[in-house]
């Protein structure tokens, strides 16, 4: 009987559940948007039990689509959105809604942090600066605004360690999952006491449930979740991932001269690194335990990808082509973008529709947009802003790009040959690009696969299951263009910076 692995990926805006055959290919996908309740401006959530039922529906839907029995699944993974919060009761019952990593209620208790010395005093052992959807800040919140959940509660939990939890019985954490949320000790691989104390939350160590390594067997599908899912009673359940450690593991990403770039809806870029900056003054990007043994991921990320690309089409183009699918609107750019490409187009876009990744104030601009310009160039404009936004995270890096053997490219903008061309021209180095449509789900598939012993290693993993649809060499006719026009994307950053600091107003009296 032919046995396949399962890869369930909770995102912030989709749950996909694929199976996938041991060589990587993609068998089915099944997927489900749940929509974000905000009871109060900053909050985002969602019922937690409505999020299980989707999972559950997401799950039975691949197995029908793959056409197999839930008995051939030989190992389940998961990964998700990292931070946020879920609270369970000790039978595992949501306590509160679970709230999602977009969640900014607590942002004043980050401000707090950085003003008092607390952020500083635990950054040796975080690696981290504190942001808002953080279990260290949310929990300090719902200490001071909502105790009676607290009360209730006898566990924290991601919201792939729900997942997991439904599905096994068992409560536990994973520990890529946990060292992005500043509360683990990154060199001890513990929930240090002492970070609990520094922020007024010494007490609540409590919720924090044992932790996982990524590939061990965490439990097995219950009874109950073998009905309510399709899948086979006593499936091993792994550890799981963090969704950015998922997705450098689908990637092939297994040494520090790999550039991981996941250009979806956020532009994610990371690279492995055997030593973690534990200097406050010095700090610059986000580092977590990665999912390869003896290494940090060192990260820089913002939603200034591809979700800008989906605005322009979807408000300028899709007006004016009813009826046609996005993904024909998709290759038509690309068709219309090699037919009328031109270093002869000065028109910047930021692409912070979304988010930024310089001022947190900025929003999306053009810039230098005359009479003389066309639609043409406009898209042009908007292929070109993705990318150099990427080229902003890289160099934020703070590490030579010639440092990097490659760069694996995966997400929207890996779809289209035009687009991975640009990367390459523009970061001047060879792009590969991953024939994965489901990046995280896989890299959840792949470290299942390792936990239940369909492979030896995670080495074995990527061998066996990351497959690569072909490499873009950087054209060396292109470096100065886009040398130049880089470096006007970073003037029109400036000038954002300039537009959104508030300016005293002016004195409004005349002389006489």
């Amino acid at each position: 009987m032919k046995q396949y692995l399962m890869g369930i990926d909770n995102g912030g805006s989709e749950i996909k559940c694929a199976i996938f055959g041991m060589d990587g290919e993609e068998i089915a996908v099944a997927g489900r948007r749940l929509p974000i309740s905000v009871p109060a401006p900053g909050f985002t959530e969602r019922d937690a039990l409505q999020v299980w039922e989707a999972n559950a529906e997401a799950i039975r839907e691949s197995i029908e689509k793959a056409g197999i029995s839930g008995k051939q699944i030989k190992a389940v993974g998961l990964t998700g959105y990292g931070n946020g919060l879920c609270l369970v009761d000790g039978k595992g019952e949501p306590t509160c809604s679970c709230i999602v990593s977009t969640d900014n209620r607590a942002a004043d208790y980050c401000r707090r942090f950085a003003e008092n010395g607390a952020e500083r005093a635990i950054y040796p052992m975080t690696c981290q600066t504190i942001w808002s959807a953080q279990p260290a800040a949310l929990l300090p919140w719902f200490k001071d605004n909502r105790p009676e959940v607290l009360e209730k509660s006898a566990w924290y939990l991601s919201i792939k360690d729900f997942i997991r939890f439904r599905l096994t019985g068992v409560f536990a954490c994973e520990m890529t999952d946990a060292s992005s949320g500043c509360l683990l000790n990154l060199h001890t691989r513990e929930f240090d006491q002492k970070i609990f104390d520094a922020l007024g939350i010494g007490e609540l160590r409590r919720l924090m449930p044992p932790c996982l390594e990524s590939t061990d067997v965490s439990g097995y599908v219950t009874a109950e979740a073998a009905k309510h899912t399709g899948l086979a009673e006593g499936t091993p359940v792994a550890g799981g991932y963090f969704d950015i450690d998922a997705g450098a593991l689908a990637s092939g990403v297994l040494g520090p001269d790999m550039l991981c770039l996941i250009a979806g809806t956020w532009s994610i870029n990371e690279y492995l690194r055997a030593e973690a900056n534990t200097d406050y003054d010095k700090n610059c990007n986000t580092v977590t335990l990665s999912f390869l043994p003896g290494y940090f991921l060192v990260e820089d990320s913002s939603p200034t990808s591809a979700s800008n690309f989906d605005w322009y089409v979807r408000t300028f183009l899709e007006p004016g082509h009813p009826g046609v699918a996005p993904g024909e609107l998709y290759r038509q750019c690309d068709r219309e973008l090699e037919r009328c490409f031109t270093t002869d187009n000065d028109i910047i876009f930021v692409p912070y529709l979304y988010g930024s990744n310089s001022n947190p104030d900025a929003k999306g601009a053009f810039f230098n947009l005359t009479s003389y310009h066309n639609s043409s160039h406009v898209l042009q404009a908007v292929y070109e802003g993705v990318a150099f936004s990427t080229m902003y995270h890289v160099k934020n890096l703070r590490r030579p790009v010639t440092d990097y053997r490659t760069a694996r490219l995966s997400g929207g903008v890996a779809k289209s040959r035009v687009w991975a061309q640009m990367m390459a021209d523009i970061l001047q180095m060879p792009i590969e690009v991953l024939k994965s449509g489901q990046i995280s789900a896989q890299g959840a598939a792949m470290g299942a696969g390792v936990a239940c012993g369909a492979f030896a290693s995670l080495e074995d993993a990527v061998e066996h299951m990351v497959q690569t649809g072909g490499v873009f060499e950087p054209r060396r006719e292109y470096a100065e263009y886009y040398a130049g026009k880089y470096a006007a994307f970073e003037r029109a950053l400036k000038a954002l910076d300039v537009f959104h600091t508030a300016q005293p107003e002016e004195d409004q009296t005349c002389s006489q």
